[in-house]
């Protein structure tokens, strides 16, 4: 049986979201450019572009999807294939893929058979989050309680970048 891919690095996939915040409310858009393979590797550039009430950033990262998994910026962010119960750490967070069953309704759709991660943040002392990544899409929620700054993510629209 084929493993669905819960975060697809795609040449001229664009994914836009809103991001809501105790300071107001912000557009985050994902491109993923200049997508080659190397190997069983598949390496790419994220722009990431936000729009808020503090104006325009923008910023690049490397994304590269190996065998056990896809990183941002060399930092692991869902493991392959997925396994419930995997668990990996980011200082200050530490994440778990908690099963394949999650399921929301966004803006951009309804989605099923997510894969869903929890966080803590600190510990949990700090908080705590929880992500789902739906099949042939990649994130489509998130929902941060991190003590500090809560926010949340959603799936706005998903589109392609013309050649």
């Amino acid at each position: 049986m084929k493993v669905p891919d819960y975060h697809p690095v795609e040449a001229g996939l664009r994914l836009e979201y809103q991001l809501r915040r105790s300071g107001g409310a912000w557009t985050l858009t994902l491109e993923y450019t200049d997508v080659r393979r190397e190997g069983e590797r598949v390496l790419a550039k994220l722009r990431r572009v936000w729009k808020g009430p503090d104006g325009e950033q923008t910023s690049v990262e490397t994304v590269e999807k190996r065998p056990d998994g896809v990183y941002h910026a060399g930092r692991m962010v869902l493991p392959h294939p997925p396994v419930r119960g995997k668990s990996w750490d980011h200082p200050p967070r530490q994440y778990r893929l908690e099963g394949l069953d999650g399921a929301t309704t966004v803006p951009a759709g309804a989605y099923k058979g997510c894969a869903r991660v929890s966080y803590l943040i600190a510990g949990g002392d700090a908080g705590s989050g929880e992500r789902l990544y739906a099949p042939g899409v990649g994130l489509v929620y998130e929902a941060c309680r991190e003590e500090s700054d809560p926010y949340e993510t959603r799936l706005l629209r998903i589109s392609r970048i013309p050649a």
